[in-house]
Formats: structure tokens, C-alpha cells, sequence
């Protein structure tokens, strides 16, 4: 198999380069216009940075300030999902093992598991 990365890059930056000199040859406008075109759309995508800006900072404060009834609800959630990992942790619920059978984990093939299996 040949190496051809060499190739291939000087393939995209012969291409690159000709596509900027082609730009340049063919540009309607002169380097000034370019330039102050180039000044009003930087301008512009600078204010709308800003703007973006100044709405996520407007609704980050919105959220904080509904933070303690979302806190509230959390709590509530949370302590209920914590009585159910405790139930769960109490023997006789089907994800506690039985007595006899400590080391079985619930998953695989082996015949110990089933029903009718005797020691």
C-alpha cells in the first residue's frame, strides 16, 4: 500500500491557493471596499454575540430566581427515589437474593438457578 498523505495535501493546498488567487483576481470590489465590508460584518456579528450575550445572562437569572421551587420539588424526588433504593435493599424484595444463593448476581447460565435444582 502506498503512502499517499503527501499527495493528498499538497493536492488541497495547491487547491486552496487556487481558489484564493481566483477569489482575488475575480473580486468585484477593491481591497478597500473588501475591507470595510469585512469591518461591518465583523461589527455586526459582534453586536449579535452581545445580544445572545445579554439574553442567556437575562434568562440564567430567571432560572435562579425559580431555583427554590425547583429545589423543593428536587428534594421531594430525590427522597422518594431514596425510599425505593431502600426498599430495595430490604430482604424479601425480588432484587435481594435468597439466603442460600449470595453469590448469584441474576444474570447467566448457570444450572444451580433453576427452578428444581437441588444440592
Amino acid at each position: 500500500m502506498q503512502d499517499t498523505k503527501g499527495k493528498v495535501i499538497l493536492s488541497l493546498l495547491a487547491g486552496a491557493t487556487a481558489g484564493i488567487v481566483a477569489g482575488l483576481l475575480l473580486a468585484p470590489e477593491t481591497g478597500e471596499e473588501a475591507r470595510t465590508n469585512l469591518k461591518k460584518s465583523a461589527s455586526r456579528v459582534g453586536d449579535d454575540l452581545s445580544k445572545l450575550l445579554k439574553e442567556g445572562k437575562n434568562r440564567l437569572d430567571a432560572l435562579k430566581g425559580q431555583a427554590p421551587a425547583d429545589s423543593e420539588q428536587h428534594h421531594a424526588d430525590r427522597s422518594a427515589a431514596n425510599a425505593l433504593l431502600d426498599s430495595l435493599d430490604q430482604p424479601g424484595s425480588a432484587a435481594y437474593p435468597s439466603d442460600d444463593d449470595l453469590d448469584y448476581d441474576g444474570t447467566g447460565s448457570d444450572s444451580r438457578h433453576f427452578p428444581g435444582y437441588k444440592a
